[in-house]
């Protein structure tokens, strides 16, 4: 039966649980160990063999299957190397680092009205998609969110990455354009405009893969194209954008806004996320419209009845919402209907992402 238990409270203190109890991993190498059954909390980092890791050590697990990125309790029987499971196993999730907006299940039209600004045949024809329930991030991933990974190892650790995209990362050890102190008006040959990303910025410059380990690590997953364009903007009809159908360059992070709702952030910058309080959806979704494009899980394929079909499986991943470097066609980036799409290594000061379960 699945729980959905607070593993910090798990992990914090010892819990007799039917005459076993809730032990850290890394007590099970002292002498003595405690008596069996034993019962643990973790996170599942490899399939086969089935580990698990609860932050203060690792060990093997027989008796069980999960997936990867699985948060587990199991009881067993230990024997100094391997845990043999002899009672009930719970998947548990930890608390989202970010915070979550519950979208509820239902169906919504996807896709271009077909009397917005701009009608591109990628958003044709809108179409019914019913979703089930899910959570998606309000904010953007933070650059502090990201940072929680990077130091809890899950960036050096290939038990996230997909091997492509561990094949892809090779030595890297962060991000490009980690570094707090930045110039992209400079980089771009403009007049330098310095600014300093914090841990309140969203975490730019990331790669699908880097996108995608992070969100494996924190017990989620990418949005699918589907409910990043419904938590974006339906409210029971679609929405053109986050806020309406009536464009305003001053409701959202992009090149043209005067920033007088967003705290006087220049062109050549990304703005801390929820900066702009009239970029929110009809959920409550901040910065949809402008500050970063985002990764979905989706290959850029055609929508179903398209006139102009075509597939780049294999290829294309697809990224949505508008950001803050466009200085043409902002209109066109800002609606929700928008797709974008790139290879999966793409990195640039303008993708970001937003974590979903």
């Amino acid at each position: 039966m699945k729980k959905l238990l607070c593993a910090l409270a798990l992990l914090a203190f010892v819990l007799p649980v039917q005459g076993a109890y809730v032990v850290r991993i890394s007590d099970l190498q002292r002498s003595p160990t405690p008596p069996n059954p034993i019962r643990v909390a973790g996170r599942v980092t490899s399939t086969s063999p089935l580990k698990l890791n609860d932050g203060s050590g690792q060990i093997t697990i027989a008796g069980a299957t999960a997936s990867l990125s699985d948060f587990l309790v199991v009881t067993g029987n230990w024997n100094g190397s391997v845990l043999t499971v002899t009672g009930e196993v719970d998947y548990a999730l930890p608390p989202a680092l970010t915070e979550m907006v519950y979208i509820p299940a239902g169906a919504f039209l996807m896709g271009n009205r077909g009397n917005e600004p701009y009608k591109p045949a990628a958003e044709l024809p809108q179409h019914s998609v019913y979703l089930p329930d899910y959570w998606i991030g309000k904010h953007e991933v933070t650059r502090g969110e990201y940072r929680r990974f990077i130091e809890a190892g899950g960036y050096s650790n290939p038990a996230y990455w997909s091997s492509a995209g561990w094949n892809w990362k090779k030595t890297k050890t962060e991000p490009r354009y980690w570094a707090a102190d930045q110039d992209w008006a400079a980089a771009a040959g403009s007049a330098p405009q310095p600014f300093t990303q914090t841990d309140s910025h969203p975490v730019v410059a990331v790669s699908y893969y880097e996108a995608e380990a992070y969100c494996n690590w924190a017990g989620g997953h990418l949005p699918t194209e589907a409910q990043w364009e419904k938590a974006a903007r339906w409210d029971g009809a679609p929405r053109v954008f986050p806020w309406g159908d009536v464009y305003d360059a001053e409701k959202y992070n992009n090149y043209y806004d005067h920033n007088t709702a967003g705290g006087g952030y220049t062109r050549y910058q990304t703005a801390p996320v929820g900066s702009y309080p009239d970029d929110m959806s009809p959920y409550g979704l901040k910065d949809t419209a402008g500050n970063m494009r985002e990764w979905c899980q989706d290959w850029y394929v055609s929508y179903p009845g398209s006139a102009s079909p075509f597939n780049y499986t294999g290829s294309y991943r697809v990224l949505r919402g508008g950001h803050w470097a466009y200085n043409s066609g902002i209109i066109n980036i800002a609606r929700c209907a928008n797709r974008d799409n790139q290879v999966a290594t793409y990195v640039a000061y303008t993708s970001g992402f937003r974590f979903c379960r």
